[in-house]
């Protein structure tokens, strides 16, 4: 079999034979599996607090608190969903405090573990969010006006008295429009309560943010362990729209110092046990969010910050230091896996892996020492488990929860395979080795084909992981039928910064050639029938849609989400400036070639493949304009096309409801162009998921 031929069958998902019958499952179906959305640990035990989201059929998720006691069967602390905001711990491990409303009071609630009603500890009418207790404080965040500060209820005031004014608002900067809210006057500040006396006070106030606005969160504030000092990541001096410089700050005595004098991005800061020290993440490149995330350690005693695990050329993600201060344990992104690693809290210290290739998630050491986390694959959705180390930092591992098995036991869950191929040529000659996940029904072969759906991911510097994404999953299209292939192609995460970097002003270029180069490959997998092929994407993905609509005929439908089409008019509507600045290469009337060469409306004359646009209003990255256009561009050539508008959701899908709609729609869609007669899976025995931590796979050689 030649290198191309040859593709690796990851075991993410076990399938034993067993009474009963199957059914495909559906998105309906992943959507009411419960997914962890936080985790705490309870001091001086080995109990947990987990925050779990499920959906009724109803118009929200609904997230409620549940605690994992060792021995006994998960316990729900709340019910009906009225506890999906911040949580956390009290120190003394006898209370969980959470930001919520009851009986129209909105504040900060104290619940006891043990049982009873929820007390109000303090009202905050303007809500809470980022929560933090240690020693005798909670600390929180806020939006506020910087000059109402910790009187939340001057905040609340002048928010109602403008209802009765005029609806302008003046600009004068840039970022006026973050994401998908425009701005009001207000800013996310940092607070602190005493719950003893209910008194507020300001922490960090002014016209920044805390955390980073739109995708920081509690990670990026930091309490020592006795309660004295609190560091926090903010921009703070840039320009907002064009600036990635985000700078760590401590708040000690009311006296707050700059941390980091880094140009580039640092975040994610992390208190030794001793609080001594602080872990965190930082790049190095000023202006490039994709840059490689980077662990430090900075001494607040000395001032020196230094590098560890610098040999891995990958991304960091989160951060935990052991329970003696001497080890940092990190999850590293790699090849479609959030793998975990240990290192020494020292300078050029090596890491080492630890555990099986698994997505891990949500660190963090309970009161009894051991390392507890969740684990989650293709097919498998996230549980709890706990490992326990020697003293030579060998670990024994414990699987706490199973919060889905009953609910998934009768669902016809898919293969999934992992392959590499030959995708872009990058010199004469040689063409890069590229990682994909193949997502087929089981009872797909050599006697059964399925037609093929490429998703491409969005970033573009991001990837596919082995888990069940909450928004793009094969899970909601495999059970109508179809094979679904999720190559990380050029600019992917996990495969070494140069990877990353090579999608940068080369948006159409080797992106286009990996994915034309999979849709080669994949005529050699065995029950996939890639004459039937449909590509789909989101965001960068609904770009290199829109650019192979311009750029080939080889598929039968596109689907283009939220993707740009027209560079120049996106660059002076979307909120952030500095990604295109850097991605594309300069400002359109800097480098005109460049978004002339790359923008996908330039090539509209060729235009021909039937394609399904979908977009939601409140989408201030890649704002509604951009499918506008690119629909009536369709329309006007006579292309085949559908318009999917959501007039109240922004560059996600995030409404239960409007999912299903968005599936629905995208299914019927596939169905109509490349489904020749009804594919529907036979029904099969019931499959029992693998538990997460299945062993690795042999190594593949990506080639030269």
């Amino acid at each position: 079999m030649s290198r191309n031929a040859k593709y690796l069958v990851g075991i993410l998902v076990g399938l034993i034979a067993g009474p009963g019958v199957a059914r495909p499952i559906t998105i309906e179906d992943v959507m009411r599996m419960r997914v962890i959305t936080g985790l705490e640990p309870v001091a001086g035990s080995a109990d947990l607090v987990l925050q779990v989201q499920e959906w009724d059929g109803g118009p929200r998720f609904l997230k409620d608190l549940w605690l994992v006691r060792p021995g006994a069967a998960p316990r729900r602390l709340t019910a009906g969903g009225r506890t999906g905001g911040a949580f956390a711990v009290s120190p003394d491990g006898r209370r969980v405090v959470f930001s919520g409303e009851r009986e129209g009071r909105k504040g900060l609630y104290a619940l006891p573990l043990d049982g009873g009603e929820a007390v109000l500890l303090a009202e905050t009418p303007v809500g809470a969010d980022n929560l933090r207790f240690v020693g005798t404080r909670i600390w929180f965040t806020a939006s506020v006006f910087p000059d109402c500060g910790a009187d939340l209820a001057c905040t609340a005031a002048r928010q109602e008295s403008r209802k009765d004014g005029p609806s302008g608002r003046l600009y004068r900067d840039l970022y006026m429009r973050p994401w998908n809210t425009w701005r009001d006057g207000t800013f996310s500040n940092l607070f602190a309560l005493d719950p003893a006396t209910g008194r507020v006070e300001a922490v960090a106030t002014g016209e920044f943010d805390v955390p980073p606005f739109p995708f920081g969160g509690v990670g990026d504030i930091a309490v020592s362990p006795d309660g004295r000092r609190v560091v926090y990541a903010a921009k703070k001096g840039v320009d907002l729209a064009r600036s990635t410089n985000t700078d760590l700050f401590l708040v000690e005595n009311g006296v707050e110092r700059r941390l980091t004098d880094n140009p580039a991005a640092d975040r994610g800061p992390v208190f030794s046990p001793d609080g001594r020290r602080v872990a965190y993440l930082a790049q190095e490149v000023p202006g490039y969010e994709s840059d490689r995330w980077r662990l430090r350690v900075l001494d607040l005693t000395t001032g020196d910050s230094y590098g560890v695990a610098d040999s891995l050329d990958l991304w960091v993600e989160e951060v935990v230091w052991s329970p003696d201060g001497t080890q940092v344990f990190f999850t590293a992104d790699e090849q479609g896996y959030l793998l975990l690693y240990r290192v020494e809290a020292k300078k050029g210290a090596q890491p080492v892996r630890v555990g099986p290739r698994v997505v891990s998630r949500r660190l963090a050491f309970a009161g009894d020492g051991r390392l507890v986390l969740t684990r989650e694959g293709m097919t498998s959705p996230p549980d709890v488990w706990a490992l326990r180390f020697d003293k030579k930092w060998r670990a024994m591992e414990e699987r706490l929860t199973d919060l889905n098995g009953a609910a998934i036991a009768d669902l016809d869950m898919p293969l999934v395979e992992e392959v590499w191929y030959d995708g872009a040529e990058v010199s004469p000659g040689k063409r890069q080795r590229v990682h994909a996940f193949v997502v087929k029904p089981r009872d797909a072969g050599p006697g059964r084909t399925y037609p093929l759906v490429i998703m491409i991911h969005g970033g573009p510097q991001g990837a596919w992981h082995s888990m069940i994404h909450p928004r793009w999953t094969p899970l909601g299209l495999v059970g109508h039928g179809f094979a679904v292939a999720m190559p990380n192609i050029t600019g992917s995460t996990g495969y070494g910064q140069e990877f990353v970097a090579a999608v940068s002003r080369d948006w159409g270029g080797k992106p286009f050639e990996d994915v034309m180069a999979f849709l080669e490959f994949a005529a050699t997998i065995p029950g996939v029938d890639a004459s039937r092929a449909c590509a789909m994407g989101g965001s960068y993905g609904g770009y290199l849609v829109n650019w192979i609509e311009g750029h080939t005929d080889r598929f039968r439908c596109l689907v283009s989400h939220a993707g740009p089409y027209n560079l120049e008019s996106k660059y002076g509507s979307t909120d952030e400036l500095w990604f295109p600045e850097w991605d594309i290469g300069g400002t359109p009337w800097e480098n005109p070639d460049a978004y002339a060469r790359w923008s996908p409306h330039r090539y509209a004359r060729d235009f021909k493949t039937p394609m399904l646009v979908i977009h939601g209003q409140n989408d201030f990255r890649v704002p509604v304009e951009q499918a506008l256009s690119l629909f009536t561009t369709l329309r006007r050539l006579g292309v085949e096309a559908r318009l999917l508008y959501f007039p109240d959701e922004d560059h996600f899908v995030n409404q239960p409801r409007n999912r299903a709609q968005w599936y629905a729609t995208v299914v019927e869609w596939l169905k109509a162009h490349l489904q020749e007669r009804p594919q529907t899976p036979p029904p099969g025995p019931k499959p029992q998921p693998a538990p997460a931590g299945e062993p690795e796979p042999p190594p593949v050689n990506p080639g030269p």
